[in-house]
């Protein structure tokens, strides 16, 4: 890409924002989101050395028919950042246990912690130790609880069918791993690699049990993960954005891309779609016509 393509794209920013802006209240007026996060480095950015790691979010939210995808940039403050992105919001938040999140549970936010986080943490022990061990116990508990999201799956039950699941099976285990992990905590070392482990799992218990509250809730947060991969194998190839302008255009154009394509439209024909008629719109209305759920699948772009 040249240097005057990778200005061209800067410069949508701006007629673009209204797009995001309207994705981004979809997020907020739904009341099940998630976030996560991965680092950025931008050489140019006012008072930081080029060195310094900066960070993209991911947020996932919307209702079924009108999920969206969205990512955004920010240098420092991250708590302010994230409590201030979710202005508005009430309901489930899936996160993890990253101190970005701590101001979350303070206001409207309800944390849904990552169970997946908790059994990563037990894992490499586990793998280690040739012997029975508190890490390979742990580590059938969770496979447990995995194994009833799995039936779910394939019985492709609805959300108040996933919560009697839950209910009725994976409701006791975790009883029975928070009476266990109370157990065994008093017996490992608190600086350890295991101790970490056991920490976490009782630090979040709240958060880790939570999602037995709502069919619509995931046990883990691996579906916003998986849509920082995207980015990641991306930022593999052009390793840093020279400045923030840039940065914050990257999020924009990702997010409108991945939305599009959740949708099942092709993000160059939706461009095509948008630049035709943004420049034609004068209101609220005439934008939200440009939103991927209101255009129609079968869209084809006048030649």
């Amino acid at each position: 890409m040249s240097f005057m393509d990778r200005l061209r794209l800067i410069a949508l920013t701006e007629p673009l924002r209204p797009i995001y802006n309207l994705l981004k209240d979809q997020i907020i007026d739904y009341d099940v989101a998630s976030c996560d996060a991965t680092t950025l480095q931008v050489l140019k950015e006012p008072g930081r050395a080029a060195e310094t790691r900066s960070y993209v979010y991911c947020f996932r939210g919307g209702t079924t028919d009108k999920s969206v995808i969205l990512y955004d940039y920010n240098a420092s403050d991250h708590q302010q950042f994230v409590y201030d992105w979710f202005s508005g919001f009430t309901g489930y938040l899936h996160v993890d246990g990253d101190s970005f999140f701590n101001q979350l549970g303070s206001d409207n936010a309800t944390i849904v912690n990552c169970n997946a986080h908790a059994r990563r943490k037990f894992e490499p022990i586990a793998q280690a130790n040739k012997g029975r061990g508190i890490a390979k116990e742990a580590m059938s508990y969770f496979k447990d609880l995995y194994k009833i999201e799995r039936e779910a799956k394939t019985k492709q039950f609805s959300a108040e069918q996933r919560y009697q699941l839950r209910q009725e099976k994976a409701k006791p285990i975790l009883e029975n791993f928070n009476v266990w992990i109370d157990k065994i905590y008093p017996t490992v070392l608190p600086k350890s690699a295991l101790g970490n482990a056991v920490n976490y799992c009782i630090k979040y218990r709240d958060g880790l049990m939570r999602y037995l509250e709502d069919g619509r809730l995931e046990i883990d947060n691996n579906l916003t993960e998986q849509e920082i991969k995207p980015l990641v194998i991306a930022r593999k190839n052009f390793l840093f954005c020279a400045s923030v302008g840039g940065a914050e255009a990257l999020c924009l154009h990702f997010g409108l891309i991945r939305t599009a394509k959740l949708h099942n439209l092709g993000p160059y024909h939706y461009y095509v779609m948008l630049l035709k008629n943004i420049p034609l719109c004068q209101d609220v209305e005439d934008y939200e016509k440009l939103l991927p759920w209101n255009i129609g699948l079968d869209y084809k772009p006048k030649a």
